[in-house]
């Protein structure tokens, strides 16, 4: 029992007509050019935060770019439809010599203020990059918990985190495991929260998959070991049997374990409740039409981007309690906890939202009541606009931005 290509460019050649500044100095009242670097921009939490705060920056202050090092997606072609300036920089290797020298006149040429990666294979090009350009500003983004660290990746990450200027984390437990496993200074960490505008997810507005009496419960994540999606199939096993003619299962993702999760929910005998779509880019179309979304991540999870956009949406939700993952969910007031590869707790809190009806939706109006308060985009960006020029102030002497 449960309880409560064509836009590949010749990125290396010249923009400007006159001499750049040396190392990206900042002048009086000017505008602040930020690079935002990143491997890809395929769809997935860490690129949607790119492209909220890329989309968000006070234009008057700051002009933001994307640096793609190694190719775009769909999110490069959603960025360049909305004006933000992309760029896919073709890296071929990581010992590629040629391609580092050639990134770091590009960083001193286009006079980048603030450098700011995500991702593995970003933060250590890209803060190697920043350090031989003299970049006014660098500093990496967490988005998760590293959790299958090899000796040599934290010992890079240790000396780097040294020439960082600020490690932003997205949750504090991120932060924790930075400062526990990794040993980064405490002083060089921030924790900010990523945001959402919840103006996008308005609870009236119901998009129904599957039948009016059918409870829909979502599961929004990358098709990816880490993400414990043959736990969830599981669990929706023992519920299906228990309430076969009133729930439906939709999850949304892309990435190789789709085909083997498909043969699980046939080999189940569940493939009838179970709805399989591909990511969009605008998610509130998917969190509109869904009644309970669930994230049972089984072996990391920074924060859970998706549960908090299914909270803005007013849905209760359903998460494993690790990562950063109980900073969002408040057990028992917008949503339960589950321990982490736990099937029977996971089914027992979906049955628990199904036969609770009521105090489900109630979970869902203080979930957004949540966001509101502390998961807004406005705060957010307000929070790495000041970081930005905080750190190019410290770091410029008595100049001003």
């Amino acid at each position: 029992m449960y309880s409560l290509n064509k836009d590949r460019v010749d990125v290396f050649s010249s923009t400007t007509g006159h001499k750049s500044r040396a190392c990206g100095s900042v002048r009086k009242r000017s505008v602040i050019n930020v690079v935002h670097m990143v491997e890809a921009l395929e769809i997935g939490g860490l690129e949607r935060v790119v492209d909220t705060i890329a989309t968000g920056l006070d234009k008057n202050r700051f002009h933001p770019s994307v640096w793609c090092l190694v190719r775009g997606g769909r999110i490069f072609d959603e960025l360049k439809n909305k004006g933000i300036d992309v760029q896919i920089l073709n890296m071929r290797s990581h010992r590629d010599v040629l391609f580092f020298a050639n990134l770091c006149r590009k960083l001193r040429r286009e006079r980048i203020h603030v450098l700011h990666t995500h991702g593995c294979t970003a933060t250590t090009m890209g803060r190697l990059a920043g350090i031989f350009a003299r970049t006014p500003v660098v500093l990496s983004h967490m988005h998760t918990t590293y959790w299958d660290c090899t000796r040599r990746q934290l010992f890079i990450e240790k000396f780097l985190s040294c020439f960082s200027d600020r490690i932003l984390c997205c949750s504090q437990a991120v932060a924790d495991l930075a400062g526990d496993r990794e040993k980064i200074r405490a002083d060089k960490l921030e924790v900010i929260y990523n945001g959402v505008d919840i103006d996008k997810f308005e609870r009236n507005s119901q998009r129904r998959i599957a039948d009016e009496k059918e409870i829909v419960i979502g599961c929004v994540a990358s098709f990816a070991p880490h993400k414990g999606h043959k736990y969830l199939l599981d669990a929706a096993k023992s519920v299906i049997d228990t309430c076969s003619d009133k729930v439906k299962f939709v999850l949304v993702g892309e990435g190789a374990l789709k085909g083997e999760l498909e043969e699980q929910a046939e080999r189940l005998g569940i493939s009838s409740y179970i709805i399989f779509r591909e990511t969009v880019t605008d998610i509130s179309e998917i969190m509109s039409s869904v009644d309970i979304a669930v994230l049972p991540s089984s072996e990391r999870e920074g924060l859970g981007l998706a549960i908090i956009e299914a909270m803005a949406a007013g849905k209760p939700v359903i998460a494993t309690s690790l990562g950063g993952l109980p900073e969002v969910v408040e057990h028992g007031k917008n949503g339960l906890l589950v321990p982490p590869k736990d099937t029977a707790s996971l089914a027992g809190a979906m049955l628990y939202m199904l036969n609770h009806r009521e105090e489900a939706i109630q979970m869902g109006v203080e979930g957004r009541a949540i966001v509101k308060k502390k998961f807004s985009v406005q705060g957010m960006l307000e929070k790495i606009e000041d970081l930005y020029q905080g750190l190019l102030k410290r770091n410029n002497g008595a100049a001003e931005i």
